[in-house]
């Protein structure tokens, strides 16, 4: 029995050397959608949607991806009111069982793997209704002499724009409200011309932020002017009022620690990917809404009244 029981090990020892060692990474492998964390060795193992070992991530050599500009941390009860939770939450369970566990996100022992709620572009605005415009006309301050039949003076034209955005909806993730965040450039009319503003939003109901852009250009231009005559320039001033509304979407990426009180499949620690999982972005996001009030003023052509 005792020659025996050598054989075996003699034989488990022979397939160990003989297997291909794993790699190691210094960062998650771009087809890796689960991981899970080797207490023992203190390493993160990745692999990819059909379970085939894709390495050994190392564990010291990952720069955790900091909050800053328009992201914040995802708590573990915010990916919880994600749309596509009951997907995520069904995935664990056919990976992993019904076994009892807690849902984790930004794990202090593992930082490399952090889940985030970012802000994305807001897109276009609903206009709704028709712009409400008058135009009136201005008179230079000063006045112009011709000497030579013309004159030249500093024309401004164009458009500048403003715009008040107030919060409808207050964004229900992440769980502590973001104090500011950038939105992307919400485009708005201009009757038929379009244009963009960048705007900034702060998560709060009701609360009220203006953005403007300027795109007025000066230029000097010429003016006919009868010889030794004077006269006033004039131009006209439009200014338009438009209501409008839209939404800011906040996606959350990364991953969610499904952390259990036995071990299945040889882990405690497992981990999805949400990107991944939640492959429809919709899933995995959520939107602040605001109303929006924008406003132009533009400056037509110089005309000279002799």
């Amino acid at each position: 029995m005792a020659r025996f029981s050598l054989v075996l090990v003699s034989l488990a020892l022979a397939l160990l050397s003989s297997a291909t060692p794993m790699p190691h990474s210094a960062s998650v492998p771009r087809d890796a959608t689960k991981l899970a964390y080797d207490e023992v060795a203190k390493r993160i193992i990745a692999y990819d949607a059909h379970g085939t070992h894709l390495g050994f991530v190392k564990h010291e050599s990952i720069q955790s991806k900091r909050d800053g500009g328009a992201c914040s941390a995802l708590s573990s009860d915010d990916v919880q009111k994600l749309p596509g939770w009951d997907t995520l939450n069904q995935k664990a369970r056919d990976n992993w069982g019904t076994g009892s566990r807690k849902v984790v996100t930004n794990d202090k022992d593992l930082p490399e793997q952090p889940a985030q709620v970012c802000a994305e572009d807001a897109g276009d605005m609903t206009i709704n209704g028709d712009p409400q415009c008058t135009t009136q006309s201005q008179t230079l301050d000063t006045t112009v002499t011709g000497t030579n039949g013309t004159a030249t003076v500093s024309q401004t034209t164009g458009t500048k724009y403003s715009s008040s955005q107030t919060v409808s909806q207050w964004l229900p993730l992440p769980s502590e409200r973001p104090s500011r965040s950038q939105s992307g450039s919400p485009k708005i009319a201009n009757m038929t011309e379009a244009t963009s503003l960048t705007a900034t939003f702060t998560n709060t109901l009701s609360n009220t932020e203006t953005s403007e852009s300027n795109q007025q250009t000066t230029q000097t231009v010429a003016i006919a002017v009868p010889k030794d005559s004077t006269c006033g320039v004039s131009f006209d001033v439009t200014t338009c009022t438009t209501q409008g509304s839209g939404q800011v979407p906040f996606v959350a990426t990364g991953w969610v620690w499904f952390e259990y009180d036995k071990k299945t499949k040889g882990h405690y620690k497992w981990a999805l990917n949400i990107d991944d999982i939640l492959s429809n972005k919709d899933d995995r996001s959520t939107f602040m809404k605001f109303n929006a009030q924008v406003s132009t003023d533009t400056n037509g052509e110089y005309e000279a009244t002799c």
